[in-house]
């Protein structure tokens, strides 16, 4: 993560510089340039602003490339019990009032707390 830093110099002028983060440390990224007026800061802080959203900076190629996926078409060939009314005169039974059924989040929990373990992060307390 970087962001936009603006330092006063011994000359009295404001240095812009886009920071950092590295090994757990503050670090200057870029010197973008340093101004006197009003004017000038304003240029320079648009041109980090410019630099911080350079289109390759942060991404991630996985390889991996979208497919859409494709529906079939359901046919009465192809699942006849959805589609049979029963015989003819048969009165279909009624499915019934709509239920709520609980669902239990423990082994999505388990899972990531085990994928943050692999990749080094620790819950408090462990």
């Amino acid at each position: 993560m970087a962001w936009i830093r603006r330092v006063r110099t011994a000359s009295g002028a404001t240095a812009v510089q886009i920071a950092g983060y590295d090994g757990g440390r503050r670090k200057i990224v870029a010197q973008v340039g340093s101004a006197h007026t009003g004017a000038g800061l304003g240029i320079l802080l648009e041109r980090a602003r410019e630099m911080l959203a350079d289109p390759a900076q942060g991404s991630f190629d996985l390889g991996i490339e979208p497919v859409a996926p494709r529906a079939r078409l359901v046919t009465r060939e192809a699942a006849p019990a959805l589609f049979d009314a029963g015989s003819p005169g048969e009165t279909p039974a009624a499915a019934g009032p709509a239920r709520v059924v609980p669902a239990d989040s423990r082994v999505l929990f388990q899972v990531l707390d085990g994928v943050f373990g692999d990749l080094g992060f620790r819950r408090p307390g462990r």
